[in-house]
């Protein structure tokens, strides 16, 4: 594989992540409810598609992403794996939507998140705080051995 197709693909694969963020972000922005974990993935065939995982608990709905990208078929180029949590920023948790994303061909994926506040306290629209953080670079769910 050359330099400019693994540049390509870095470059594809934090397109998608970024975009499974924003559209994260946005499920949530009317302060309605949580996020449902949700799989966007990018496939030869049919393109970009969205896979919403509902079950009797977040936790259960997050399980059932995480085991359907890992049973993913062939056909699925990259992947990006939202849900809602939290994280800590100088001692201080926030609320937090995540996005992990991984590919075929890449030695990692990406782990980002983005913070959010409610604007009057408990309740209200949602507002992002500060820019999307890199969390860490997980090994890709997809990864070809």
């Amino acid at each position: 594989m050359t330099t400019n197709n693994l540049q390509q693909d870095a470059h594809d694969l934090a397109a998608l992540a970024v975009f499974a963020l924003n559209h994260a972000f946005r499920s949530i922005a009317d302060g309605e409810g949580m996020l449902v974990p949700f799989v966007m993935t990018d496939t030869q065939d049919e393109g970009r598609s969205l896979h919403r995982f509902v079950a009797d608990s977040m936790e259960q709905s997050r399980q059932r992403a995480e085991d359907w990208v890992g049973g993913a078929d062939s056909s699925v180029a990259r992947y990006a794996f939202a849900w809602d949590g939290y994280v800590t920023v100088d001692d201080v948790k926030w609320d937090a939507v995540f996005v992990e994303a991984g590919d075929r061909v890449l030695p990692h994926g990406m782990l980002l998140c983005q913070r959010y506040r409610q604007e009057f306290g408990d309740s209200g629209p949602q507002h992002v705080v500060g820019e999307p953080m890199l969390v860490d670079k997980p090994a890709s769910r997809l990864r070809e051995e």
